[in-house]
């Protein structure tokens, strides 16, 4: 617990002390992403756009279709909750990318890194 307590105040001070310091970092999206890594991270992201829904129709298909074959209703409610937390995480995986933009233009971020261009550096 004491070691827990100690770890909790090390990291306070230093959150209050990355406040208090403000350093500026400049960022250019050239140097951080190489041409391969941007291919290859906005492949990626495509990928996941179309997978996702994929998942969740497929997923979804068997829970009912489970549930019909056995006609439980007690089932139909988890199967039913299932589904739901699915479609919530599969929407949060789409607006991902928003967030990130989103936080990285905030005020107290934007200040301290400067991004020279897009905040997502074109990814989208």
């Amino acid at each position: 617990m004491l070691k827990n307590r100690k770890i909790k105040c090390i990291f306070a001070l230093i959150m209050l002390l990355l406040l208090i310091i403000e350093p500026v970092f400049a960022i250019n999206c050239n140097g951080l992403l190489t041409p391969g890594a941007y291919k290859m991270l906005q492949d990626a992201i495509n990928i996941i756009r179309i997978v996702v829904p994929i998942l969740l129709i497929i997923l979804g298909s068997v829970d009912f279709g489970s549930v019909v074959l056995n006609d439980d209703k007690d089932a139909l409610k988890k199967a039913t909750g299932k589904f739901v937390k699915r479609c919530i995480a599969a929407v949060a995986i789409f607006f991902v990318p928003i967030i990130v933009k989103t936080l990285l233009n905030l005020p107290g971020i934007k200040g301290n890194i400067n991004l020279v261009d897009d905040p997502m550096c074109g990814i989208k």
